[in-house]
């Protein structure tokens, strides 16, 4: 076990391209192979607090909305198949996102993290243009809860 006192190697860095998404929706796990680019995270609601005797405004934090974005390929119709029993008057989507990342040259290890009740702020349908390119999505979305299911290991504090 390293310390993190010590200095970083290039190498103990952590791959992007070693990340892995997975989606479980009704029950069912999905790898998100047409993925390329996620991020999540907690952002703080903080309200001004001012006093009177006093130039500095404070901060209060007042509560955490999870929020992220994901992107990928649009390659299979799932999200729209999803989507139509809301936009028909039924229910709407909630589903868990499960991220995994491992670089087997970092010495920091694995890390799970677990993201639940995530709901998409738009639903991707699709996208042309008259260039050489392929048809990509992206699309931001909210969570309400998360778990650290297995911590990087291989540096601590």
């Amino acid at each position: 076990m390293k310390t993190l006192a010590q200095v970083l190697n290039g190498r103990d860095t952590i791959s992007t391209k070693d990340a892995r998404i997975y989606t479980k929706i009704n029950g069912k796990v999905r790898n998100m192979i047409e993925c390329n680019k996620f991020s999540a995270k907690w952002e703080k609601n903080k309200e001004d607090v001012q006093t009177l005797g006093s130039r500095i405004k404070r901060k209060k934090v007042t509560g955490v909305e999870g929020t992220g974005s994901l992107g990928g390929y649009l390659v299979a119709s799932n999200w729209m198949k999803y989507a139509m029993p809301y936009v028909r008057g039924g229910k709407d989507l909630y589903f868990e996102v499960i991220m995994d990342i491992e670089d087997p040259t970092s010495a920091a290890g694995k890390q799970s993290i677990q993201l639940l009740n995530v709901n998409l702020d738009d639903i991707p349908i699709a996208d042309f243009e008259a260039d050489d390119g392929v048809m990509e999505f992206e699309t931001d979305f909210t969570f309400e809860d998360s778990q650290l299911l297995q911590p990087f290991t291989g540096f601590e504090d």
